[in-house]
């Protein structure tokens, strides 16, 4: 599966983690924080998230940005392409 995101998207918590929810096809158990994101992630099978707009972002994405580099070196079946 192949998604893509779009970094300016995700710059407040709350936001970010309802489009990442959605895009992302996370589980309802799925909470709205980054360690969350992270244990979902690292349980998808197979993934290819690329990101757009990664240079513009700033302030919470930058947060999520690490997350996803973290899950993808833990999970094989993810990849981040930015």
């Amino acid at each position: 599966m192949k998604v893509v995101l779009d970094a300016l998207c995700m710059d407040e918590k709350e936001k970010a983690h309802r489009y990442l929810k959605e895009k992302l096809e996370l589980p309802d158990y799925c909470g709205g924080n980054l360690d969350a994101l992270y244990d979902c992630l690292t349980d998808k099978e197979e993934m290819e998230i690329e990101v757009e707009n990664r240079e513009l972002a700033q302030d919470y994405f930058l947060r999520i940005w690490r997350v996803l580099l973290d899950a993808s070196g833990e999970n094989e079946g993810l990849q981040v392409i930015g």
